[in-house]
């Protein structure tokens, strides 16, 4: 009899034991869903925050430097042709240019709730070189033929430097490198690059060809008549002609040599990052004393931009020259 009452208690106990272990089971993977939940809502989270961060839009900023730097430019134009009488009249006169400007940009801008603002910072003074008597050659004002346009040791950038050359001016088909082409040479402790303008012969226009001490590149004019070479935007007659860069790739020490320029002859300017008083040569005189002549010009100079918004707080400078 006592054999017989032991068997339930037996099956009884086993029986508690799988309950229990059921529900520590089931307690386990309430936790693990628990843990799982909180992971999943803390990643939803986190990836709203980046969405907002995200969506905080840049186009007006952008918008706005490109339209403070355009400004820019225009107003170094701007400045040199009407205020060029002295440095200081340069800095004034681009000051107020800005600060114009300044104001309608701010009032356009503030509709919208942004805060704006452009400053000028530091001015870099150069001088303006320029022939602009078309009917002339390229011989300085006393007529010579070989000559420095402009040297000094701490002369080290040239921009804008542009000719508008008549055809007809040119020696047709001549021999290149013997004296009998017009010929820039812009030498510098960098080296020196070497410009010969001509004529092809049998109608094929003209050309120019380019020599850095290495490599040399021709380029052909797409135009007859008066063409230009653009230096600052690397064409000939609008034609592409990239190796013309390597003329105002320069160091420092820099001279601008004309050579046989009775061989050509139109318009040419150029502007240089040191004043008239700083050059240790300057082949020409002042503005009133004849063709070719030089100005006082701004080279250069940084604008300070700022731009405010509830979501944006951005301040830059930017470096403006007029190429």
């Amino acid at each position: 009899m006592s054999n017989e009452s032991e068997v339930p208690s037996n099956r009884s106990d086993r029986g508690t034991d799988r309950a229990q272990l059921l529900l520590v089971g089931a307690l386990a993977l309430a936790v693990l869903f628990v843990a799982l939940a909180l992971l999943l809502n803390t990643a939803i989270y986190t990836g709203n925050l980046a969405t907002r961060d995200a969506s905080v839009d840049a186009t007006p900023v952008i918008e706005y430097v490109s339209e403070s730097r355009e400004a820019g430019v225009d107003a170094i134009r701007s400045v040199n042709d009407r205020n060029n009488s002295d440095p200081a009249e340069l800095a004034s006169a681009l000051h107020l240019t800005i600060a114009r400007w300044d104001e309608q940009a701010s009032y356009h801008r503030a509709v919208a709730g942004d805060i704006t603002a452009v400053e000028v910072g530091p001015i870099t003074n150069g001088t303006r070189i320029q022939q602009d008597d078309e009917s002339r050659d390229f011989t300085n004002e006393t007529g010579e033929e070989n000559w420095t346009v402009a040297a000094g040791s701490d002369l080290s950038e040239i921009r804008s430097l542009r000719f508008a050359v008549e055809e007809s001016t040119l020696p047709e088909d001549p021999s290149i490198g013997a004296d009998e082409v017009f010929t820039v040479e812009i030498d510098s402790d960098a080296g020196a690059t070497t410009l010969y303008v001509y004529d092809t012969s049998g109608g094929g226009g003209p050309e120019i060809r380019v020599d850095d001490g290495g490599d040399t590149e021709t380029c052909s004019s797409g135009t007859s008549g008066t063409f230009a070479i653009d230096v600052a935007n690397e064409s000939v007659g609008g034609v592409p002609c990239p190796s013309l860069s390597d003329l105002t790739d320069v160091g420092d020490d820099v001279a601008i040599e004309f050579r046989d320029s009775h061989r050509a002859g139109g318009t040419y300017s150029m502007v240089v990052d040191e004043q008239p008083s700083d050059l240790s040569t300057l082949g020409v005189d002042d503005v009133g004393s004849g063709s070719p002549y030089w100005t006082y010009a701004v080279y250069s100079a940084q604008f300070n931009v700022t731009y405010r918004t509830e979501d944006v707080d951005y301040a830059t400078g930017i470096e403006v020259a007029p190429e």
